[in-house]
């Protein structure tokens, strides 16, 4: 008659155990959300370039970014990102919109064939 005396506690620390689990990981999935996004432009082209990030009616400056160097920035807002590259032979792309919000990061990769931009978690 005292076996269930032993199990119920030990039912009661398990389950304590999986709530502590639950509430760990819905803290880890839930605090990046918190961060501003985070653009980064990589020029892998071989020549500098000159960057304008545009979002909503804002606009970034990003200014020269030689070849093989990258930049980061992050804005405080959420709306959808176009970036407009101005190579030094004059020549003049822009990425289509990519949307971001909080906790997201968002590469944009230049080459000599233009721009590609996508979120980190893609390949």
């Amino acid at each position: 008659m005292l076996w269930p005396f032993k199990v119920i506690p030990r039912i009661f620390n398990l389950l304590t155990v999986a709530a502590v689990l639950f509430f760990i990981a819905l803290l880890i999935l839930a605090i990046p959300s918190f961060f501003d996004p985070e653009f980064e432009i990589v020029n892998n082209a071989s020549e500098a370039v000159s960057v304008v990030a545009t979002w909503r009616s804002n606009e970034k400056q990003i200014g020269r970014i030689q070849s093989m160097s990258s930049y980061r920035f992050s804005v405080n807002d959420e709306a959808a990102m176009k970036f407009r590259v101005r190579y030094a032979s004059g020549r003049e792309v822009e990425s289509e919109p990519l949307y971001f919000t909080s906790g997201i990061k968002v590469i944009a990769t230049i080459s000599s064939d233009g721009i590609e931009i996508r979120y980190d978690h893609e390949p």
